[in-house]
């Protein structure tokens, strides 16, 4: 386009005029769009990747796998005692309908609190693998830390 299909433009009248303008708009906002179109997936990308491998990023992502992993061993642990409490406890008190209000409160007690850390478990591992399948955050587990956790 030049200068001169304008001036004849406008020589034909209002009408010719304003539709070369549309024409120039609509070509210029396709080629912004089409630019807008790949450039701003692009920039994204670039930003995600930034605060992704930032290093404070990095350091904390790292630690926590290392901690929520010993976490989930620790609480595994505290799991088997206290249900080694039970089962010691139920061996102790005899046969349950020889049990008194007591043994039975106290029975229900110690079974509670492995009712509790279970589920304190369970969330602790649903945490944990949930952020073991983020693509951001994957990449700092370590040799050590499994995939998955059961």
């Amino acid at each position: 386009m030049s200068w001169e299909s304008y001036d004849r433009a406008v020589e034909k009248g209002p009408m010719a005029i304003f539709w070369k303008i549309l024409l120039l708009v609509i070509a210029i906002s396709v080629i912004v769009g089409v630019i807008n179109f790949v450039a701003i997936p692009l920039i994204q990308g670039k930003r995600i990747v930034e605060k992704t491998l930032d290093a404070d990023n990095v350091i904390y992502n790292y630690e926590w796998f290392k901690r929520q992993f010993r976490a989930v061993n620790a609480i595994d642990k505290k799991i088997a005692l206290q249900q080694e409490a039970v089962t010691n406890f139920e061996k102790s008190a005899g046969p349950r309908k020889e049990w008194t209000f007591e043994d039975k409160t106290e029975h229900a007690r110690i079974s509670s609190i492995v009712t509790g850390l279970g589920q304190q478990r369970a969330d602790m591992v649903a945490e944990y693998n949930a952020r073991a399948n983020m693509a951001n955050r994957e990449i700092f587990m370590g040799k050590d830390c499994p995939a998955h956790i059961n």
